[in-house]
């Protein structure tokens, strides 16, 4: 996601870029929305991690506009600096018909700042099973095509106000370090809660995330906060 670095004229800029067609086609391939590849809004935070220092979480993520993985000559790039990033594309070396797709700020993070969860609690809380393969021909029914690589889930359970989900194991990461397809079907666990309906939606904010590696198989823990007002 993040194969060259680039000269920057930006002082304390450092700007890396990376083709689309080739290893980042194949790695979203198998994430189509109506009908177009989609470069996942998960994969925008790995390309912000792997660009950043060394164990930085991020803030304040926007979703800017989509990005349709298709046109022969797209170059995505990610710029870093003064404690922020932003991923772009453009249509040749020299960027022409730059379209800003993701921005955020960039932040130390020496430990992840996610609380434990006690998955034999969540299993008890969540009190019905979902059908898996119900799931995903809801989602394809309202125009999201999730390929068999981006078909990951293996258990859910769903509750009135959480969700958690079993992932199935990773054999290759594809030169990632949190693969894109684990963290958006972590997400789409939260159609299992309640009565929710599958709708055809595209992330828009993130307030925090902190990405760390997980070897073996995976497990996705959705908690839905009631904001009380007195």
């Amino acid at each position: 996601l993040v194969q060259w670095r680039m000269p920057s004229s930006v002082d304390e800029v450092d700007v890396f870029r990376s083709p689309a067609p080739g290893a980042i086609h194949a790695l979203v391939a198998d994430h189509v929305v109506q009908g177009r590849v989609l470069f996942p809004g998960a994969a925008y935070l790995e390309v912000a991690r792997a660009a950043a220092t060394p164990r930085a979480a991020l803030q304040g993520v926007y979703f800017l506009r989509p990005l349709a993985v298709e046109a022969a000559g797209l170059l995505i790039e990610c710029a870093v600096g003064d404690g922020r990033f932003e991923v772009r594309s453009g249509e040749d070396d020299a960027m022409s018909g730059v379209a800003v797709h993701c921005s955020g700020a960039l932040v130390g993070s020496a430990s992840s700042p996610g609380a434990e969860h006690d998955l034999a609690c969540m299993l008890v809380m969540s009190s019905h099973a979902a059908h898996v393969d119900a799931l995903y021909d809801g989602f394809d029914a309202v125009g999201v095509q999730y390929g068999p690589g981006y078909r990951t889930l293996v258990h859910v359970w769903g509750g009135q106000r959480d969700a958690l989900a079993r992932l199935r194991v990773r054999w290759t990461q594809e030169g990632t370090h949190v693969h894109p397809a684990d963290l958006d079907d972590a997400l789409c666990t939260s159609v299992a809660i309640g009565s929710r309906r599958i709708e055809a939606r595209l992330p828009f904010a993130v307030d925090d995330a902190w990405l760390q590696a997980a070897p073996g198989g995976l497990w996705a823990v959705r908690i839905e906060r009631v904001l009380t007002m007195w």
